[in-house]
């Protein structure tokens, strides 16, 4: 008898507690001061409201993904153009172990972006500095708007 009450005296208190609302909740919750509030948004919209945008990885790292630039250092489409992206890569890493270096392959092109730059002009002062290391690649490298990670 005494573990029916326990368990019905404290069952709401857990539920209550496992639920999370969010602004729109907030916002559309009865009070007793007689203003009405109407919410016309997509579903989908409430759905992504309140969730962290940060993601921890295993290691305690915080990061997110944003829009953001990167370097384009090589892009090709023939037969020895994995090989040669995955070279130029490692070379780059090599002198840059701090940058982010991502070989990719969309049909039917391979590519390699480096780094993680939140603005244009961090990307272009790179880039320079990528040239001087590395001429025979100045002609290739262009910036391009990508999605990058940032770490917190």
């Amino acid at each position: 008898m005494k573990l029916k009450f326990f368990i019905l005296l404290f069952l709401p208190l857990f539920c209550h507690a496992q639920t999370r609302s969010t602004i729109v909740d907030e916002l559309l919750r009865q009070d007793n001061s007689g203003g009405k509030i109407t919410i016309n948004s997509d579903p989908m919209i409430n759905e992504l409201i309140g969730r962290p945008l940060a993601k921890t990885n295993s290691s305690g790292e915080v990061s997110m993904k944003l829009r953001g630039y990167r370097i384009q250092v090589f892009s090709g489409n023939q037969p020895q153009s994995r090989a040669e992206a995955e070279a130029k890569a490692r070379e780059i890493k090599s002198l840059f172990p701090e940058i982010r270096t991502d070989v990719t392959y969309k049909a039917p092109i391979w590519r390699l972006r480096i780094g993680d730059f939140r603005t244009n002009e961090d990307a272009t002062n790179f880039m320079k500095d990528l040239k001087r290391r590395y001429p025979s690649l100045g002609n290739e490298m262009n910036i391009v708007t990508d999605e990058i990670k940032v770490v917190f």
